[in-house]
């Protein structure tokens, strides 16, 4: 087997380096943008850094795509002639589901099996042993191939676009955390109470995990959605007069209030037990109007 990446970055040169450890004894990658620093990196691990991109489709059984999520389709493009009608091309790029089709469907008459990747974590400090997500007609296959050199790959079932979309949406939950964090703990430090909150969330919330503690969140709205809509409105105007914009809280209170709305048109699930039962009802509605 020989191993090719498209883009030799940072990220690329960690799970190379170890992938070469583990193992792997022919890697080839091609960078538009090589300069000494990473030929240097390359010789250091024994990769051959190749001219062209097609050079890579034409050597590699399993292609590894590290570019940028803007390039992640053109670079397809490019390589797409090139690919070995039994590779795998896996697309390691933090695309939207969306993107993630499109190159698929780029790649569906090439023979080559398409896998698009999620990688979960940061890659340096665990190089190829980072968590991925995989889905796609090669998921499976690139699981099968990797996992003896140790990539920690799991498939998700549900079509190409599942992993990414895994992906997408837990950063809204993480970095929707950090943002909704940092404009609290903004106004709340110009009012001097910063750690009379962070004490009162702590004694809301306990121990729960997010899975318990979407359940508590969710089923709350499904019972009293238009006061907590109501609520968080009056929260904004407090960022606002503390001297931030309340470009989170604004935000979330519009969502609470489209939510209110949806329940007062009759989709509010009757007594909901669970988060889950809450989304049912909220996706029975004719889209995301406020009318």
């Amino acid at each position: 087997m020989v191993v090719g990446f498209i883009g030799f970055g940072e990220a690329a040169f960690a799970i190379a380096s170890g992938l070469r450890e583990a193992g792997v004894e022919h890697m080839v990658a091609y960078d538009a943008f090589q300069n000494d620093a990473m030929k240097a990196r390359a010789e250091q691990i024994g990769m051959q850094l190749l001219d062209s991109v097609q050079a890579v489709g034409e050597r590699a059984t399993l292609v590894f795509s590290l570019v940028t999520p803007t390039a992640a389709l053109p670079a397809a493009a490019d390589i797409a002639p090139a690919l070995q009608s039994d590779a795998v091309y896996a697309d390691l790029n933090s695309c939207s589901p969306k993107r993630k089709q499109e190159i698929a469907a780029l790649l569906s008459n090439t023979g080559a099996r398409f896998a698009g990747v999620a990688v979960m974590s940061a890659v340096p400090p665990l190089r190829h042993r980072v968590p991925m997500l995989a889905d796609g007609p090669g998921a499976h296959l690139l699981k099968r191939w990797m996992e003896p050199y140790g990539m920690r790959i799991d498939v998700v079932e549900g079509g190409v676009g599942a992993a990414a979309a895994v992906k997408m949406c837990r950063s809204v939950i993480v970095k929707g955390i950090e943002a909704l964090f940092m404009e609290a703990l903004l106004a709340a430090s110009a009012a001097g109470v910063v750690d009379d909150v962070l004490a009162s969330v702590d004694a809301s919330f306990g121990n729960m995990t997010l899975s318990e503690l979407a359940n508590y969140l969710l089923v709350r709205n499904g019972q009293h959605g238009q006061r907590r809509a109501h609520e968080l409105l009056d929260a904004a105007e407090t960022v606002s007069s503390l001297g931030h914009t309340p470009w989170v809280t604004r935000g979330a209170a519009e969502r609470l209030a489209w939510s209110a709305a949806q329940q007062a048109r009759g989709f509010r699930a009757e007594n909901p037990q669970s988060f889950r039962e809450v989304l049912e009802a909220l996706s029975r509605t004719d889209g995301e109007s406020m009318g």
